[in-house]
């Protein structure tokens, strides 16, 4: 017995002593396969994920030391997550356009990263790709647009293109079944089933200055002949100077003065508020009451929203101002995304994910009075920003909001 244990510790140290009987795992939780396999990915980066890692490879080949090896797992885990865009400079560069005034939110919501549970399921003997699976992109656009970049490397647009791809990174991980996609440089919403598309249709979205916020939510109900409740920004920035030109601008559109938000609101008379005293963007007076057009055919939701919930007020709906439709460029809202097709995706959404006939949604649409409509079947919605895109072909697009120029790669 005692010579086999002598004899287990000499092929143990001539192996380096870390790992180099195949399945040994060393106090790490390496194996010489998982090492193998871990530095094969890194080197040929599939994920596109590598980025700021150069340093701890170079000390891990001249140390081998696997401590090393899984700070490099977690941060290629922690890439896959969130991006190689510099967040830290985005952030900054965001926070000083909104000290300008502009309405602008880019959401990072790809998954958490527990270097905890990594080194756990090393240790567990969960294999490096099972390990990296939860962390890689769903959005079935990382994959389209990643074989491009790769098979065009001399292509001018490579770094708009590896920035999209970076993008994609960014986005949550659930609701890639059934999903309904605006990209807003496209000015394009897609519905897609099963990873096909069922629809698609021209869309106008934020303006550069009020822009349409980059970020995912789930469709929860509908509302029909909705009212619209004024934000205060628009009632300072655009509101009140309608009404101090034509101080029957209010009546003209339908629209009402209440008190406050409550239930218990009053309707006032407009004629008894200063408006003056509530204009301009950088006026931060509260703005004490609420303003709210009714529903009809003029009112600027049109007949119908789609409503889901968010901490931006934003939500999809009909219009009044079906010529914009024609123009390329269709920056023009205060965030929310208008439609050019709200009957078609109505019905599709009642019907099939409503279990709501036409006949009930009409019934409700020709009373002029507000009902709404709730999903049984949540139904998830990404906005996303794509100036690179695959539809049959790699399209480009304008980049409205300047995130291609805003946004950078780390190498």
């Amino acid at each position: 017995m005692l010579r086999i244990c002598v004899a287990l510790v000499s092929v143990w140290l001539l192996a380096g002593c870390s790992g180099g009987i195949p399945g040994f795992k060393d106090a790490n939780g390496w194996s010489r396969g998982d090492r193998e396999s871990f530095l094969s990915i890194y080197r040929e980066d599939p994920y596109l994920s590598a980025c700021g890692l150069e340093p701890l490879y170079r000390q891990y080949q001249s140390s081998h030391d696997t401590g090393v090896l899984t700070r490099m797992l977690v941060g290629y885990a922690h890439n896959m997550a969130h991006s190689c865009i510099d967040a830290d400079a985005f952030r900054a560069a965001q926070a000083a356009r909104r000290a300008q005034g502009i309405k602008t939110y880019f959401a990072f919501e790809g998954p958490e990263v527990d270097p905890t549970q990594i080194r756990a399921q090393l240790k567990q003997g969960v294999s490096i790709e099972a390990i990296l699976a939860p962390y890689l992109p769903r959005n079935p656009q990382f994959g389209k647009l990643l074989k491009y970049y790769r098979r065009n490397a001399n292509d001018p647009r490579q770094r708009i293109l590896r920035l999209n791809i970076e993008r994609t990174k960014l986005m949550s991980r659930k609701g890639w079944e059934n999903w309904i996609e605006v990209n807003v440089p496209e000015y394009t919403l897609r519905f897609f089933e099963r990873g096909h598309v069922a629809m698609h249709f021209a869309v106008i979205t934020g303006k550069p200055d009020w822009q349409t916020p980059i970020f995912s939510s789930t469709m929860k109900y509908i509302v029909l002949n909705p009212t619209w409740t004024m934000t205060s920004n628009i009632v300072r920035e655009d509101l009140v100077q309608k009404v101090l030109r034509d101080p029957r601008y209010l009546k003209r559109h339908n629209m009402k003065v209440y008190d406050g938000y409550g239930d218990e609101a009053r309707e006032i008379d407009p004629a008894t508020i200063d408006w003056k005293k509530y204009a301009g963007k950088e006026n931060t007076t509260p703005i004490p009451f609420r303003v709210v057009q009714g529903s009809s055919k003029r009112n600027a939701l049109g007949t119908v929203k789609f409503m889901f919930p968010n901490r931006f007020s934003v939500y999809m709906h009909d219009t009044q101002t079906q010529s914009l439709f024609r123009r390329k460029n269709r920056a023009f809202s205060h965030g929310c995304i208008r439609l050019s097709r709200p009957t078609e995706l109505l019905q599709k959404i009642a019907v099939e994910y409503a279990s709501t006939s036409m006949a009930l949604i009409n019934k409700h649409k020709n009373n002029r009075k507000i009902s709404y409509v709730n999903l049984q079947q949540p139904l998830p919605v990404h906005l996303v920003y794509q100036t690179a895109y695959v539809d049959g072909g790699l399209k480009f697009f304008d980049d409205p909001y300047g995130f291609d120029a805003l946004q950078k790669v780390i190498h």
